[in-house]
């Protein structure tokens, strides 16, 4: 009776090892592969509010300056909004190169440049931007995105019911 209770408390077999190892390796199998899951979920939902931040951004900017304008002017194929700041004195026009989208100012009688310090960017993520107008003299705000290597295009139409005016 001795020699067997010995032979018992030797430890694992070789199977109990391996099912053991198995099983733990699974749960750490799954556990990774969630935290990888949930990782990616996180990337997605900054990327979305990163995006839904600046079309707001862009939206909301662009339909204040073109609900406060008294006048809209078309030259030379841009559009002049009335500027926010100093809507008494400036208009501005906006223009995509080089990769940022720059806002300048002009003066508001003959819409001619300011001088130094007319203009400054604007934007950041910008891909492409279009101000026209359309068929009903509304403003068509085309623009696109670039966030975390994914281009983004989007559109905006803003009906103003002003009198747009061909210089």
């Amino acid at each position: 009776m001795n020699n067997r209770e010995y032979e018992n408390d030797q430890g694992f077999s070789l199977i109990e090892v391996l099912t053991a190892l198995m099983v733990i390796s699974l749960v750490l199998g799954m556990l990774l592969s969630g935290l990888i899951y949930i990782n990616t979920i996180s990337n997605q939902a900054k990327i979305n509010q990163e995006l839904y931040y600046n079309e707001r951004y862009i939206a909301l900017y662009f339909q204040k300056q073109v609900l406060k304008s008294e006048k809209i002017y078309y030259k030379n194929n841009r559009i002049y909004l009335q500027d926010l700041e100093s809507p008494d004195l400036y208009y501005n026009y906006y223009l995509y190169s080089n990769g940022f989208l720059r806002r300048y100012k002009v003066f508001k009688n003959g819409l001619t440049p300011i001088g130094s310090g007319g203009n400054s960017q604007f934007l950041n993520h910008i891909q492409s931007f279009s101000l026209s107008l359309g068929s009903n003299q509304e403003i068509i705000v085309r623009y696109s995105l670039a966030i975390e290597g994914a281009v983004y295009y989007r559109e905006t139409v803003i009906s103003h019911g002003r009198v747009v005016e061909f210089v």
